[in-house]
C-alpha cells in the first residue's frame, strides 16, 4: 500500500497543472475580448477537429458520454459507500484509489470541455445586425415584418412536395442542402466557414419529446443531435440551429437567426419554407402581445395549411409512442428538464430568449421592408 502511494507524485503534479489550466481558462472566459478572439479565431479549428473525430461514429457520442457519466457517478458513490466497510482491505483500496483518480481526471476533462465549448461562447459580444443593435422599432415595423413572414409561409406551403396525408416531405438529401445553406453565409458571417458534421438522430428521442426538446448541442462531443420524431419540414431549420451552436453562436436567439438566414437564402424551396415557418410563432406571438385584438384581426391571416404544418413532429411517430407506456411520466421529465435548463441558463447569465430572434429580424429587414 505504501509503495503504491510513493508512485503517485507524477499524477498529482498533472492534476495540479490541469486544475490551474482550467481555472485560468475560466477566468479568461469572463473577459469579453478574449472570448471574442477565441470564438473567431480558435474555436472554429477546435470545433472542426473534434467534430470530425466524433463524426467517425454513426451514433451520438454525446449521448453515450452522458450515459457513461451517469454510470461513473453511480459507481463512484457505490465505491464511497463500500469504502466505509472495506477501507482496511488493501486490494479494495488499490482498486478504489485507481478508480477515484480516473474519475477525478474525467471530471476535470468535462469541466475543460464545458469551458472551451460553452462558457467562453456565452461571454462573447452579442450579435448586432447591420449595426442596428441599439435601435428601437415600432409596432408598425413589427406588423410589417409579421405580415411578411405570414405571407411567405402562405405562399410556400402550397409549393412544397407532400405525401398522401398532406405532410410536407423532402425526397432528397436534406443534410447536404442544410450544410450548403450554412456555408453560403460564411462571406457575411466568417465563423460559418469550414467543415460541417452530419446530424445524428438520438436514441433517447422519447425523453427529448417529454422534455419538449427537438435538438441539442452537446459541448462534450461537438455534434449536432436531433429528435428521431422530427418531420422533414422542421428538420431543416432545427439542424441549421444546432449547427449555428457548433460554429460559436451559443445564444438561442442568435442560433435561430442564423438558421433563418441559412434557410431563406438557400436556393432550395423546401428549406426556405422551413426557415419562414421556423420563426412564425415567435414573431406572430410578439406582435399579438403588442397589437390589440381588433388590429391583429385586420392583418394577413395565417392559412389553415400553414397552421397544420406548424408542428415539428412526425404525426405517425407520435401516434405510435402515445400508445406505449414508459417508466417515467411526462410530467416528471418536463419538471426536471425545466429545472435543469433554468439552472443552466441562470449560471451563464442567459435567458431562454428564443423570441429575441424577433429583434434580430427587425434589425435585418431594416431598410428592406421598412
Amino acid at each position: 500500500m505504501k509503495k503504491y502511494w510513493i508512485k503517485v507524485g507524477k499524477y498529482w503534479n498533472f492534476i495540479i497543472i490541469y486544475v490551474l489550466v482550467v481555472l485560468v481558462l475560466n477566468m479568461l472566459a469572463l473577459w469579453t475580448p478574449f472570448c471574442d478572439f477565441y470564438t473567431d479565431y480558435i474555436f472554429g479549428f477546435w470545433s472542426e477537429t473534434y467534430s470530425r473525430l466524433t463524426g467517425v461514429f454513426s451514433f451520438s457520442v454525446g449521448e453515450f458520454l452522458i450515459s457513461f457519466a451517469v454510470l461513473s457517478v453511480f459507481v463512484a458513490l457505490v465505491f464511497l459507500l463500500l469504502w466505509i466497510f472495506l477501507r482496511k482491505k488493501e486490494k479494495f483500496c488499490n482498486v478504489f484509489i485507481v478508480y477515484m483518480k480516473s474519475f477525478l481526471v474525467f471530471l476535470l476533462t468535462a469541466v475543460l470541455l464545458m469551458t472551451l465549448n460553452c462558457s467562453v461562447l456565452y461571454h462573447c459580444s452579442r450579435l448586432s445586425v447591420h449595426g442596428n443593435g441599439d435601435k428601437a422599432y415600432s409596432v408598425k415595423e413589427l406588423e410589417i415584418l409579421r405580415n411578411y413572414i405570414v405571407k411567405q409561409c402562405n405562399e410556400y406551403c402550397i409549393q412544397v412536395e407532400r405525401d398522401e396525408d398532406s405532410n410536407a416531405v423532402y425526397s432528397g438529401d436534406l443534410d447536404e442542402v442544410v450544410k450548403k445553406a450554412m456555408s453560403s453565409l460564411s462571406s457575411e458571417y466568417p465563423r460559418l466557414d469550414g467543415y460541417y458534421p452530419s446530424p445524428k438522430r438520438l436514441w433517447g428521442s422519447y425523453f427529448m419529446y417529454q422534455a419538449g426538446m427537438i435538438g441539442v448541442y452537446f459541448p462534450f462531443s461537438m455534434e449536432v443531435n436531433c429528435s428521431s420524431y422530427l418531420n422533414d419540414l422542421f428538420y431543416g431549420n432545427t439542424v441549421c440551429h444546432e449547427l449555428s451552436h457548433l460554429k460559436g453562436y451559443i445564444y438561442e436567439d442568435e442560433a435561430n437567426f442564423i438558421a433563418y438566414l441559412a434557410c431563406v437564402n438557400s436556393d432550395n424551396l423546401f428549406l426556405q419554407y422551413s426557415g419562414y415557418i421556423g420563426v412564425l410563432d415567435y414573431i406572430n406571438r410578439d406582435y399579438q402581445d403588442v397589437a390589440g385584438k381588433d388590429t391583429y384581426s385586420e392583418q394577413t391571416e395565417i392559412s389553415e395549411q400553414v397552421k397544420l404544418d406548424n408542428w415539428c413532429y412526425n404525426a405517425d411517430e407520435i401516434k405510435k409512442i402515445k400508445k406505449q407506456s414508459f417508466v417515467i411520466a411526462d410530467e416528471a421529465i418536463k419538471k426536471y428538464s425545466k429545472g435543469f435548463t433554468d439552472s443552466y441558463l441562470e449560471y451563464y447569465g442567459a435567458e431562454a430568449n428564443y423570441s429575441e430572434v424577433t429583434k434580430l429580424l427587425l434589425q435585418y429587414y431594416d431598410g428592406i421592408l421598412y
